[in-house]
């Protein structure tokens, strides 16, 4: 009963976070200098992906964040050269309080977020929402309102990631 109601409680403030999101303007981009990207538990392992994708716009690897999300109450944590953070739902309090020991994280505006999951779920779209980016790209199967780039392709396919991202993203900074 008590995640029932924790869950409608996330997806009340899940709401006001996508109108957030929906009217804030879209500045003119010279260049990416920070890089979020906000994945599921089963593609925290996309480091050498993650670390190519920004090489191709020039950010460099400390200036990238990965949030990783999990279902699971315990985390393996693995070491990566990525500043990485790992979110589960036992993490958002029940009324959708994120964690204080994040606040700065939180706070962080990023140039670009990158939401590498590709399915619909209310704790996986509040934690990409409460981030404040400039430019949000994620992939089809997950709500449309979260991103400003939606790509129609697998996650998986990561050199078709690489190059769709490319081809798009290199477009909005010209």
């Amino acid at each position: 009963m008590a995640a029932l109601l924790s869950s409608f409680v996330m997806r009340l403030r899940l709401k006001e976070l996508l109108k957030r999101i929906s009217s804030q303007s879209k500045g003119k981009q010279r260049k990416f200098q920070s890089l979020l990207i906000v994945c599921s538990e089963e593609h925290s392992h996309k480091e050498e992906l993650f670390l190519e994708f920004a090489k191709q716009f020039g950010i460099a690897p400390i200036s990238i964040t990965v949030i990783v999300l999990s279902n699971k109450e315990i985390l393996e944590t693995v070491e990566t050269s990525i500043e990485t953070h790992f979110f589960t739902k036992k993490s958002v309090g029940f009324f959708g309080k994120l964690p204080v020991s994040l606040k700065q994280l939180f706070k962080k505006k990023f140039d670009l977020q990158i939401n590498f999951f590709n399915s619909s779920a209310v704790f996986t779209e509040f934690v990409s929402a409460s981030f404040d980016s400039s430019l949000r790209v994620g992939f089809s199967k997950c709500n449309h309102q979260l991103n400003d780039l939606i790509l129609d392709i697998d996650p998986n396919e990561g050199e078709l990631f690489l190059k769709e991202t490319n081809t798009y993203l290199k477009a909005i900074l010209n």
